[in-house]
This record gives structure tokens, C-alpha cells and sequence, in this order.
């Protein structure tokens, strides 16, 4: 299960990441504003270092 989870946070980042510029940044207003999960999970998760759940996960890759 825990290797499932990390390969959803990565396959996450990673179809981000092959988006345009503009619409990355629409995509994560959206997100932030969805009410589902906090903006900084979201920042976190996508754009930064990673969720807290993605660092101790780092291990199984």
C-alpha cells in the first residue's frame, strides 16, 4: 500500500509537471481553493519538496 501511495504522488508531480506553465498555475489556484487538502499540501505535493507522506516514503523507491 505504501508503494501504491508514493506512485500516486509521483504520477501527480509528474503529469503536473508536463503542463504549460499557465495552466499549472490555474490547475493549483483551483486545487488550493478546492477545500481538499490544505494549499500548502498542494504546494507540497506538486511543486515542492513533497508532501511529508512523499519524504518518509522516499525510501521504498
Amino acid at each position: 500500500m505504501m508503494s501504491t501511495s508514493k506512485a500516486t504522488l509521483d504520477a501527480m508531480r509528474e503529469d503536473f509537471e508536463q503542463l504549460p506553465p499557465d495552466a499549472r498555475a490555474k490547475l493549483l489556484d483551483m486545487l488550493c481553493a478546492s477545500g481538499v487538502e490544505s494549499p500548502e499540501w498542494w504546494w507540497d505535493a506538486l511543486v515542492g519538496d513533497g508532501d511529508p507522506l512523499y519524504r518518509e516514503l522516499e525510501p521504498l523507491s
